[in-house]
């Protein structure tokens, strides 16, 4: 089982348990569960660098720069961690095209994991371009908005860079 399917069942299983569940303890226990999860499950994370990989945004107008990175081929996404939180972005190799713009919505999704009292979001609303391709890496912009069922809260994520580096393959 690769590590993207085993994130995407740790989430859904954290998801589902809250569910039915009125106490918002249960849910943020949950969440906290599925961060230590993940943490353990970063052993092949790459830290970013001004010339390798790299990923920035702000969170409700406040700056956010990952301090490493999982490689797109290991996660299936495109994953940036600070800490216990993470934004994860589709990722698709035929995606990578100057000009491309991805749609978030019903069958592109984005992942974003906070150490608030929530913990887990997911943004439909938003896009990411790619703004760069050559041999060695890719780059793109991207924004979002970030809501999650278990409030009326959201994140604004806006600003958003990135930058992976291409295998050879």
């Amino acid at each position: 089982m690769n590590q993207s399917i085993t994130i995407s069942l740790l989430v859904m299983a954290a998801l589902l348990s809250a569910c039915g569940k009125s106490e918002q303890g249960n849910a943020v226990e949950q969440a906290k569960q599925v961060q230590s999860a993940l943490k353990a499950l970063r052993p092949g994370t790459i830290a970013t660098s001004a010339d390798g990989y790299a990923m920035k945004a702000k969170l409700n107008g406040k700056n956010w720069v990952a301090t490493s990175m999982m490689p797109q081929e290991a996660a299936g996404r495109i994953v940036g961690y600070v800490n216990d939180e993470y934004i994860g972005l589709p990722y698709d190799r035929r995606y990578l095209v100057v000009g491309k713009t991805i749609k978030f919505g019903d069958n592109q999704a984005v992942d974003l994991v906070t150490s608030d009292d929530v913990g887990i979001w997911g943004g439909t609303k938003g896009e990411m371009q790619i703004t760069k391709v050559d041999e060695t890496s890719a780059e793109g912009t991207f924004f979002f908005t970030a809501s999650a069922s278990s409030t009326t809260k959201t994140v604004e994520v806006t600003e958003g860079l990135f930058r992976i580096l291409l295998s050879k393959n």
